[in-house]
């Protein structure tokens, strides 16, 4: 009986084999549809010639390598790299794709071993296992490492153009070309969430903020777009998945734990396309005074910071409202005593142990105020004139 390893008996199988290729690549490709839903799925044109075709170029350089006893060489994967490009562009996961490549092995196995008759083909077939292992510890490293590259490609791809488009949007810029592009539906209005993250900390300074970030942004939904750079960015949620709408607030909070630091964000809505520049505009504003008025992290809307942002629109008023602490300037124990009474929501026994003085002191600060300005804390009225005008100061002051 002829040796296993006998090279002239493994180029016998290898021709033995090649002979019924296109039965054994009809049963291999049958279970593999048999047993992988997503390629069930994929277009007639690629069931009924891409995958015969991948299917026999895998048999024809396995039985080549086999011929010459030799596992395949880097050079002999390019047409199998394609498939595995292919693939990863039609979106098939990475574990189904290599699982096909064990799945095709076995398949093709049983209808080679169907086809043995004789002792002597059945031995080379035994023979022929270590060069069955040796085939698939070479091909599937290769094809994984250009579906992965591929997929990165895709991704960095489709990341870019989701940038472009939001960065379109925002600018007011002609962007329906760019969209229809690389398939990205503009039907609808936008939710609009413009975020500020804080310069982080000693302690924190090491981590990947920008990385956090986009991992965060992918999560919420593969449609949002958005632009980000160091510091914040703009989030723009198809206005179709109005449900997306409280995962933004999750996306902030993910963002500040990931990192580590404040983050703030501001939100509008856009009716459509041409709605987006005034949105964000209204968001970026919202979220700048919620991060210079060192609001906690969250995300902010105009109801909650209506007057702050009423009040850092130049105006008259705004010029009057200043101009109303103008005698306070060069007395900080007065301006101090303003504040508290403010911050402790007028509560005089809370505010003068905030300062950590006597009560009677608190008073009598408080009707100096009065007198230098003409308008008297202890009234309600000229109380909320003084609130709105330590918080127009505030903003002044950061501008």
């Amino acid at each position: 009986m002829t040796a296993p390893s006998d090279p002239a008996a493994l180029a016998e199988f290898s021709d033995y084999v090649r002979a019924a290729l296109p039965d054994v690549a009809r049963d291999l490709l049958s279970v593999v549809l048999g047993e992988v839903p997503s390629y069930r799925e994929l277009s007639a044109d690629k069931i009924g010639r891409d995958l015969p075709l991948a299917a026999e170029a895998n048999l024809r350089l396995f039985l080549r390598s086999l011929a010459e006893g030799r596992a395949p060489r880097p050079d002999e994967l390019t047409e199998l790299i394609d498939i595995a490009v292919r693939r990863a562009r039609a979106g098939i996961p990475l574990d189904t794709v290599l699982s096909v490549y064990h799945l095709g092995a076995v398949a093709a196995w049983n209808s080679v071993a169907a086809l043995a008759t004789t002792p002597e083909q059945r031995e080379q077939l035994l023979a022929a296992v270590p060069y069955v292992l040796g085939y698939l510890g070479a091909v599937t490293p290769g094809v994984a490492g250009a579906y992965l590259s591929e997929r990165q490609d895709l991704h960095w791809e489709q990341r870019e153009a989701k940038r472009a488009v939001a960065q379109a949007l925002v600018r007011g810029n002609p962007v329906d070309l760019l969209a229809e592009r690389f398939g990205i539906a503009l039907d609808g209005g936008f939710d609009v969430l413009v975020f500020r993250v804080a310069e982080p900390e000693s302690s924190g300074g090491n981590r990947p903020v920008l990385r956090i970030v986009q991992t965060e942004i992918d999560a919420v939904s593969s449609r949002v777009l958005s632009s980000v750079e160091r510091g914040g960015g703009v989030v723009l949620v198809p206005g179709a998945e109005g449900e997306l709408a409280t995962a933004l607030d999750a996306f902030v909070t993910r963002v500040a734990q990931g990192t580590g630091v404040r983050t703030v964000a501001g939100f509008a809505t856009a009716a459509g396309v041409d709605d987006v520049p005034a949105a964000a505009e209204e968001a970026g504003e919202i979220a700048r005074l919620a991060y210079q008025l060192r609001r906690p992290t969250a995300v902010y809307r105009m109801a909650d910071l209506a007057l702050q942002y009423q009040l850092a629109r130049p105006g008259p008023a705004r010029t009057w409202l200043l101009t109303l602490l103008d005698p306070l300037r060069d007395q900080p124990h007065l301006m101090e005593a303003l504040r508290a009474l403010i911050d402790n929501d007028y509560n005089r026994q809370q505010a003068a142990a905030a300062l950590v003085v006597h009560r009677n002191t608190l008073n009598y600060r408080l009707n100096r105020i009065g007198t230098v300005t003409g308008y008297d804390p202890n009234r309600p009225d000229h109380a909320q004139l003084f609130a709105a005008a330590l918080t127009a100061s505030d903003i002044d002051e950061m501008e």
